[in-house]
């Protein structure tokens, strides 16, 4: 039956081909998504699909996003542990806003790091598009700690990044790729919007406990 539908066949092709990148999409979407509502369980998740676009990142040379991802895994365990006990007295971790200096200093980090592995990728490896793939790195290992931390402009970084990412990803034919980045740009508003109303909460509950 397959057979006589051309663009079914097409598809079941495509992902019999694919089938490893669509399994680092797949995880990847619902860690996101997991994310946004504040889910805790998004970080275990998140440690597999990293794993395995490792694979797929060395595969396309792109190396500073392989490395990207190990530092993904590394931060899945930090932020598991620290959603779940980084509050006062080990209790849950609250939502929280970014201050001035230490907004400052992210971009500050970000754009001499940028810098640093972009000279180190075009000297050292053969990577393709060594500045795009330095600059989108390092700001995603930037936003990925600030989400690990709770910190609400998190999602404002990842929105710039996942812009970015999808003619990248276009670009590269990593076609399951750039659909999953599209649907992260979409999560990451979801995630701003929904973090920002809890954060909101937060405060009248702070503000109503206080008044007692």
């Amino acid at each position: 039956m397959i057979e006589s539908i051309p663009w079914l066949q097409a598809v079941v092709a495509y992902c019999q081909q694919n089938w490893f990148e669509l399994l680092a999409a797949f995880t990847g979407f619902i860690c996101v998504y997991l994310n946004a509502i504040e889910n805790v369980w998004g970080w275990p998740i998140s440690i597999i699909s990293a794993f395995c676009y490792i694979f797929i990142f060395y595969e396309d040379t792109f190396y500073a996003d392989m490395v990207l991802q190990g530092f993904f895994i590394a931060v899945g365990f930090y932020g598991w542990y620290e959603w779940r006990y980084g509050g006062g007295r080990r209790e849950t971790l609250a939502i929280s806003r970014i201050g001035r200096g230490q907004a400052a200093v992210s971009a500050v980090v970000g754009i001499v790091l940028s810098a640093v592995v972009s000279y180190l990728l075009s000297t050292q490896t053969d990577a393709q598009q060594p500045i795009v793939d330095s600059t989108l790195t390092v700001f995603s290992l930037i936003a990925q700690y600030l989400l690990a931390r709770k910190i609400l402009e998190n999602w404002l970084i990842w929105i710039g990044v996942d812009i970015f990412y999808v003619p990248v990803f276009l670009g590269r034919g990593r076609y399951v790729t750039a659909a999953l980045y599209f649907t992260y740009l979409i999560l990451a508003v979801m995630g701003y919007l929904q973090w920002r109303k809890r954060l909101a909460a937060q405060k009248q509950t702070f503000l109503a406990e206080n008044d007692l």
